[in-house]
């Protein structure tokens, strides 16, 4: 088997390193340090990246999503930026004042700044983009959901003003692109996705679904200009097509290095390995709060009763403990993760250190089951559920789900497994579907770049239901409708609280009730992995964005 794989492997190799060939231009790896060298030619200094997948949209705002996210990143800028800390920075508010009841935030604009096409960047721009934020479309309606107003004092100020005290305001602010409102007022989102305009650090040039995404620098840029003068996206979703393009030189970096692959590249002399612990959490969310779980459903939820076994934390401890995350992260990932015990990474504000992951136990799982009222039935089966993950987001998202269905069979839960692509599969798992409420058990994936558990707590577990909203723009990631008020009143308490050590206290309260109702299932933290060409040094970031910025050429 080892030897069909790696013959296969080398044909892929031999493949792409042939069609590049033949391609004229295509492949650029070195052009970068071409141009390094011969001052004299005007060849920009390009990076090719290949991502596992393409952006959803160039509007920043209909999906929220790592990879759409800092694609977009290059061409719209926010107030504030994430540092290499996760800790804010002034971007296109230079300053800000806060209020000493920290109600009343009062932020500068940067002069001076245009857009893409020439216009001015004002007050105007951010008051449309809170309002779009807002719109139905938007999936960032949460970062304007502590705030009760917000208006333009004059040209260059504007006042937001948080229903209570929100001392973490600039952690959600970090997340809103702002908009050019002279060009995109009156258009519709198609016409707004298809004609991007920024002041961010690059200019579109051109998007081909599927194919290609081309970036040039925007030498007009407010800040430091990046080394990297033309950047071009490439969604690579087979991992082993993605590994042959850097073997090849078919690009010059890559994302989510397949862990299988790790060995072989790092004995390539062009190819330098990057790796550090991920702030991505794997985890499994349970529809365990209603009645009616995935009612919309092709393949919805069926037990013998009729009943929603998640409902009953035996069931959901049973599943936890029917799942061999040991065996996962040995065989699966090869040992580049750590199982997880909670959704909070360590070094958070907010990580408590005395959750545990409860134990693999399969015994105890059956014992449970039956004491929960689901014996096996005549067909062996005791319910039957449909697992629904991605197969080309995460790293070997579509292995783990695989094995995560065949855990819970073993302990007699019949799954039907639904493996799709990321551009279908967050749309559809949505705790706000417009098109219905698709799943009531799905596998799926969680960062947050502010370095704040609060911010998460308001996401992942303040409650939801299933008609929308309890709190509007709260628990917008809660897809299985966990509802606890007393968590919901300790997350509210901790956004208020501006001293970082009484917050720390108050949200490791928060998911320590979380781990205690199973609110989730935990799986483990992937670990960042990318190569890339010697040609050139990468700094990457804790948040897993991949930003052309942090490239820069070997001299």
């Amino acid at each position: 088997m080892f030897k069909k794989t790696t013959i296969l492997f080398l044909i892929v190799v031999l493949i792409v390193s042939l069609l590049s060939g033949c391609g004229g231009n295509t492949n650029t790896a070195n052009s970068g340090n071409e141009s390094s060298e011969n001052g004299s030619d005007n060849t920009p200094k390009e990076v090719i990246v290949g991502l596992a997948g393409d952006a959803y949209s160039l509007d920043p705002y209909p999906l929220n999503e790592t990879i759409t996210n800092a694609i977009n990143n290059h061409l719209y800028d926010s107030l504030v930026a994430p540092d290499a800390n996760l800790q804010p920075e002034p971007a296109l508010a230079e300053t800000w004042e806060i209020s000493d009841d920290a109600k009343v935030w009062t932020f500068n604009l940067r002069k001076n700044v245009k857009f893409h096409n020439g216009n001015d960047f004002t007050a105007d721009d951010v008051i449309y983009s809170f309002d779009r934020s807002k719109e139905e479309m938007s999936a960032f309606k949460y970062c304007l959901s502590t705030v009760e107003s917000y208006e333009k004092v004059d040209d260059y100020t504007v006042k937001v003003v948080c229903k209570e005290p929100n001392a973490l305001l600039l952690a959600h602010l970090k997340d809103l692109m702002i908009l050019d409102k002279e060009t995109c007022e009156d258009q519709n989102d198609e016409w707004i996705a298809l004609n991007p305009n920024g002041t961010g650090r690059y200019k579109f040039v051109e998007h081909v679904r599927g194919d290609k995404i081309v970036f040039e620098r925007n030498n007009d840029f407010w800040g430091e200009l990046p080394d990297v003068e033309k950047v071009t996206f490439k969604p690579i979703t087979n991992e082993g097509t993605r590994t042959a393009n850097m073997v090849s030189g078919s690009v010059d970096f890559i994302a989510d290095v397949p862990v299988r692959d790790i060995h072989m590249l790092e004995s390539k002399d062009n190819i330098q390995i990057v790796s550090q612990p991920s702030l991505r959490v794997i985890y499994l969310n349970l529809a365990g709060w209603t009645d009616t779980p995935s009612k919309d459903a092709n393949m919805p939820l069926k037990s013998p009763d009729g009943s929603n076994p998640f409902k009953n934390i035996k069931v959901r401890e049973a599943m936890y403990r029917a799942i061999n995350e040991d065996e996962i992260v040995e065989k699966i990932m090869n040992g580049y993760a750590t199982p997880a015990a909670t959704y909070i990474p360590d070094g958070f504000n907010g990580h408590n250190p005395n959750i545990k992951r409860l134990d693999y136990d399969p015994e105890l799982a059956e014992k449970l089951l039956d004491e929960a009222g689901y014996p096996r039935q005549d067909d062996g089966y005791r319910f039957e559920v449909t697992l629904d993950a991605p197969n080309d987001r995460y790293i070997n998202d579509g292995e783990i789900a695989t094995a995560v269905a065949g855990y819970f069979e073993k302990v007699g839960i019949k799954v039907n497994l639904n493996l799709m692509s990321r551009t279908i599969f967050f749309k559809y798992i949505s705790a706000s579907n417009r098109e219905g409420d698709n799943t009531h058990l799905c596998m799926t994936g969680w960062a947050d770049s502010g370095g704040e558990s609060a911010l998460m707590g308001l996401d992942l577990v303040y409650s939801m239901s299933q008609d929308g909203y309890i709190k509007e723009g709260y628990g917008g990631v809660n897809r299985g409708y966990y509802q606890n008020p007393e968590v919901d009143k300790l997350v509210d308490k901790a956004i208020s609280t501006a001293d970082p050590s009484e917050r720390d206290k108050i949200m490791q309260e928060v998911w320590k009730l979380a781990a205690d109702d199973i609110s989730y299932i935990p799986l483990h933290f992937q670990q960042d992995i990318y190569a890339h060409s010697k040609d050139i040094k990468y700094h990457p970031r804790k948040d897993n964005y991949i930003h052309a910025w942090d490239m820069e050429f070997v001299k």
